[in-house]
């Protein structure tokens, strides 16, 4: 099996690292595609494996093919690397999110059914074990019908992570080309998504939306929105409460309680690395790290390609997320946080709202709106 990654740098080192780690015979790593690969961070080992490295995706497929093309790029090139990718024959797995907005989501829904070929999307989570079982108890029934998911993320980011490369970090377009970059859309999609998956009425489905509601806010000298908080329905009217920022004081990591009518699933990275289920009678489950293994997606697409299954997280799976970030953009304003809030962390390099760190984990005990004056 032949293997093309797209993108080398920044998250992508991960692929990197996997792939070289890769000892199976069977697999080729057959080609690179980055025009910066020459400030590449993994370049000398890269080089040292004699990887063959082009500036585009045409260039390599004018000598080679791929059975699976890995596209790790930002997120604004997803929709044209997947299906470029498609065109030459390649089974695509692209990182999240599927693509900018819900209507480049479905031309890549389109291609993938044009070419006969599927295109994963990278949520590791959806591909780990852990969310995998506990999904697959949701959908026995073990814990009865859900009552409402909410989750929280407070994960301060510097200047530098908007200075990115290329430059879209934080960008609502760039040269003309919705982006659509924010804390929803990227860093923190992967447990806004973890709702909706969870709630899919099978293994490779996610709930869908009916009603969302909101609030962006702005700390940092950027385009789109740093802080959000919604409120989400889906359509089978189970609310979900999502509040995230990148503008907070103070790090803590996701967690989520997921209530159900005889259990809550509960999970706060900050204190333990499980998933557990509590039942009402006092039973306990442990589901596991959903950390465990990040890149299981790269072994779980490469099985798909050689037994000719799909993987279990397609674009079909991603566009509830997408379309979450479309409405977002399209009904929801974006407000400044009041400037005699906002400070500067020189050590960290980067902005902090005065008092929003506790705000949050306040208006997220009572599934509640931030109020303005933060």
């Amino acid at each position: 099996m032949k293997i093309l990654l797209v993108g080398a740098s920044g998250y992508a080192t991960g692929y990197v690292k996997t792939l070289i780690e890769m000892s199976d015979p069977d697999i080729v790593w057959e080609g690179i595609v980055d025009p910066y690969y020459s400030v590449c961070t993994n370049k000398n080992e890269i080089d040292a494996k004699g990887i063959p490295v082009y500036d585009t995706m045409d260039e390599f497929y004018e000598h080679h093919s791929a059975d699976l093309a890995i596209i790790c790029t930002p997120p604004l090139l997803h929709k044209e690397q997947s299906i470029c990718a498609l065109s030459h024959g390649s089974f695509v797995l692209c990182e999240k999110p599927v693509a900018p907005t819900f209507d480049d989501a479905k031309e890549m829904l389109d291609a993938e059914k044009r070419y006969g070929k599927w295109i994963a999307i990278g949520y590791q989570w959806s591909f780990s074990d852990a969310i995998q079982d506990l999904k697959s108890d949701i959908l026995s029934g073990r814990f009865g019908k859900p009552q409402s998911l909410k989750t929280a993320v407070s994960w301060p980011r510097s200047l530098d992570y908007y200075g990115r490369s290329t430059k879209w970090g934080g960008r609502i377009s760039k040269n003309g080309t919705l982006v659509l970059d924010s804390i929803a859309s990227n860093a923190c999609a992967h447990y806004l998504h973890n709702m909706l998956f969870v709630l899919g009425e099978s293994m490779d489905k996610s709930a869908d939306i009916s009603e969302l509601c909101g609030q962006c806010f702005r700390a940092n000298d950027i385009e789109n929105f740093d802080t959000c908080v919604f409120k989400i329905t889906t359509d089978k009217d189970v609310p979900l409460y999502f509040i995230a920022s990148h503008a907070t004081k103070d790090q803590r990591d996701p967690e989520f309680v997921y209530s159900f009518e005889a259990a809550k699933v509960i999970y706060t990275q900050s204190d333990s690395p499980d998933v557990i289920a509590v039942f009402n009678n006092g039973e306990e489950i442990c589901y596991g790290n959903p950390f465990k293994e990040t890149f299981k997606k790269i072994f779980d697409c490469i099985d798909a390609v050689k037994n000719n299954t799909t993987p279990i997280c397609t674009v079909e799976t991603a566009m509830p997320h997408a379309k979450i970030i479309q409405r977002t953009y399209n009904e929801i304003p974006i407000t400044e946080f009041p400037k005699e809030l906002v400070c500067f962390n020189e050590a960290e390099n980067r902005i902090f709202v005065q008092g929003l760190f506790e705000k949050i984990y306040e208006a997220y005990a009572s599934e509640s709106m931030l109020s303005y004056n933060i």
